[in-house]
């Protein structure tokens, strides 16, 4: 019984020691040096507007890991942290993002990436929201105060309604056509 009682108290030491050093990841740039000098730590969500019959698989920011966007419509990704950004401010911030969407009904994975700016809604670095937009076109949103979904969010409108239906570029595979009963 005793050594039941001595891994329960371990656990209750280790379990908030993990989550200080993974909380400490996306600090600013200090003294434990977790983030290199000139940079900025913050977490990373994303919000697809494609459509229904698209998701987005894994995806980058800068080489760090993402998370997963499940549907093609709307949020489904978890937040995660994190992944560093410049403290420059001149010449914009940039961001590279790197993502695969797969389509189910045509058996069609991709590979995307694009470089662009960072939109910051506040004159500081807050939470990073990744927007992905048909045409994979992608837009990088960073709030500190508000979030997708609130009317005061400066970025692109939550999508909301039914989803509309993915329309396929002229280089991927066509949807299947549906056959109309009589």
């Amino acid at each position: 019984m005793k050594n039941n009682f001595s891994k329960f108290a371990l656990l209750r030491w280790l379990l908030p020691a993990l989550l200080a050093l993974m909380l400490s990841a996306c600090a600013g740039a200090g003294s434990n040096r977790l983030v290199a000098e000139g940079k900025i730590g913050t977490t990373i969500s994303s919000v697809s507007h494609y459509g229904k019959g698209i998701g987005i698989g894994n995806f980058y920011v800068n080489g760090s890991w993402g998370g997963v966007q499940y549907n093609g419509w709307g949020g489904g990704g978890k937040t995660v942290c994190c992944v560093s950004l410049s403290r420059a401010t001149n010449p914009p911030i940039m961001a590279t993002v790197k993502w695969e969407t797969y389509r189910v009904a045509v058996n069609e994975k991709r590979w995307h990436e694009a470089t662009v700016p960072v939109h910051f809604s506040e004159n500081e670095v807050g939470y990073l929201y990744i927007h992905f937009f048909p045409g994979h076109r992608i837009e990088v949103w960073s709030s500190a105060k508000y979030g997708p979904g609130n009317p005061k969010y400066q970025g692109p409108a939550y999508p909301s309604g039914p989803a509309p239906d993915y329309v396929p570029l002229p280089d991927e595979k066509p949807e299947p056509t549906k056959e109309k009963s009589i």
